[in-house]
């Protein structure tokens, strides 16, 4: 069966669209394309369809380079059409209306995500937020299925969409090395991996590091430089991910709690500990459970810079009980959070829409 996967906002190699869903996908039997932006190629046995450069500007990517996905995945004429961005929800009516199947991807809470997008008015994004909501139902009632990437997600969906499946963004196996020289022999590094703003905590890190005799390490869609015991590396690739974890003693998700990350699952939590290094983070409820289940690190308030400090010099200054965390996570990771549940669950949402 001929399936499409179609985003206007992620990249060909996004990990959870390329690396996981449609690789899997592939594995499982499915000719599976890929409509993104960049070039066209042919990688883990998925049609990869480029449709040249994302605009610059955030109108013209939702509007006229959306549009562009939606004709080059229409044309490929596939049975099963996946749709990963909020601007693609009205040509799932059209795919619909066609007589595909057509599945909507959920990352985000997008109605909370709206509520803290700052390039919106404050005194209109409430409203935005409400109208967005309306929308998405109206579209999401008349399609087949939600795929939620958590737990909170898929429960917003609940009595909107016809069926749901809530497929986590887990680490996939193979993909996060596990690092087993001891913390003893390396240096004083923290790091953080994944994208760069104020609400992410970049400010928060910088602020506590001021109180760290040691260096985060910060990997992430920035200028290369330094600043002060802050190093800036730029975008890696995954060996370079791996090598980075391989030296830290800790890593950081240290979120601030808006409406969208209060309730997310940060891919990087995970890979912290698939790769053997504990976590500092944020003290919300969900992240907070995980972190007292599995034993992996330790959860600050993230506007408490003087506590974000504290637990990293705990770690730096007690190697041996941070390989501890990292072993503890690791090993939970291996028993509970890994790709090949959720592509079970993925495969299995497939296979009732193809009969």
């Amino acid at each position: 069966m001929r399936i499409c996967h179609l985003t206007s906002a992620h990249p060909s190699n996004d990990i959870r669209i390329f690396v996981k869903e449609c690789s899997s996908l592939a594995d499982g039997g499915y000719d599976t394309y890929l409509v993104a932006q960049g070039e066209s190629r042919e990688e883990n046995g998925v049609h990869v369809v480029g449709v040249g450069d994302m605009p610059a500007g955030r109108k013209g990517r939702m509007t006229q380079f959306a549009k562009t996905v939606y004709l080059k995945a229409k044309g490929l004429d596939c049975a099963i059409y996946h749709l990963h961005d909020p601007e693609l929800l009205p040509y799932a009516l059209k795919l619909k209306k066609a007589g595909k199947t057509v599945i909507f991807d959920s990352h985000e809470d997008v109605p909370g995500q709206i509520l803290d997008k700052k390039w919106i008015p404050s005194v209109f994004r409430k409203l935005i937020s409400n109208i967005y909501k309306s929308y998405e139902t109206h579209v999401i009632k008349q399609i087949d299925a939600v795929v939620a990437a958590t737990p909170h997600i898929a429960e917003k969906f609940k009595g909107r969409a016809n069926a749901i499946a809530t497929v986590n963004n887990y680490p996939k196996p193979g993909d996060i090395v596990f690092h087993e020289d001891p913390f003893d022999e390396r240096e004083s590094i923290v790091c953080y991996a994944g994208g760069l703003s104020e609400d992410r905590g970049e400010l928060i890190m910088k602020n506590a590091m001021k109180s760290v005799d040691g260096k985060l390490i910060i990997a992430g869609d920035h200028e290369k430089e330094i600043d002060g015991n802050v190093e800036y590396v730029g975008i890696l690739d995954r060996h370079e991910v791996n090598a980075l974890y391989g030296k830290a003693v800790a890593g950081l998700c240290i979120l601030k709690p808006t409406a969208n990350y209060y309730y997310s699952q940060p891919i990087k939590m995970y890979e912290y500990m698939a790769s053997g290094i504990p976590c500092v983070c944020s003290d919300f409820p969900d992240w907070h459970k995980l972190v007292e289940d599995s034993q992996c690190g330790i959860c600050v308030d993230p506007n408490d810079n003087a506590a974000v400090a504290d637990a990293i010099n705990f770690l730096l200054s007690n190697r041996s009980k941070a390989q501890e965390m990292g072993r503890k996570g690791h090993d939970y990771v291996l028993k509970h959070c890994t790709w090949a549940n959720e592509e079970k669950e993925m495969l299995a949402l497939y296979d009732r829409l193809s009969r």
